[in-house]
């Protein structure tokens, strides 16, 4: 074990790092041809937060729905809570993504299975508006 602290410890040549760097490259390509895998470009320093606290929550969920109600492990409950926190959370992401493409003048198209909370096709109508317009339809 020592031996491997002082081996870790050591410089690396030049020639030791480009083949370290050339490795790391050579699986993270072999990973991104994978179907399970996304890939995303990195075009803020908040994207490298945002891919860590996503992988960890993916690993997480997986683990919860793969343990849920099993003995010793998570209780359905506790699960359940978490499961309808993260559809909460991705419910509010979707709506702070809506809410600054508005704001900059940019058209937002909500990811697969989420609507566009400012769309007027998806909005709930305003209950007065709604009134409104049923009282005037009928007195015709």
């Amino acid at each position: 074990m020592a031996e491997n602290n002082e081996k870790r410890n050591e410089r690396m040549s030049p020639e030791e790092r480009e083949k370290k760097r050339q490795e790391r490259l050579d699986r993270k390509l072999e990973r991104a041809q994978r179907d399970d895998m996304g890939v995303v470009s990195k075009k803020t320093l908040d994207s490298s937060d945002f891919i860590r606290l996503f992988g960890t929550t993916d690993y997480m969920l997986n683990l919860i729905r793969r343990n849920m109600g099993r003995k010793g492990q998570i209780d359905i409950t506790r699960a359940a809570r978490y499961l309808t926190e993260v559809e909460r959370i991705k419910e509010e992401l979707n709506t702070l993504n809506a809410e600054m493409c508005r704001e900059l003048g940019a058209d937002y198209t909500p990811p697969q299975g989420y609507d566009n909370p400012f769309d007027e096709e998806f909005r709930e109508p305003d209950s007065d508006a709604a009134q409104r317009s049923a009282n005037s339809g009928s007195a015709g």
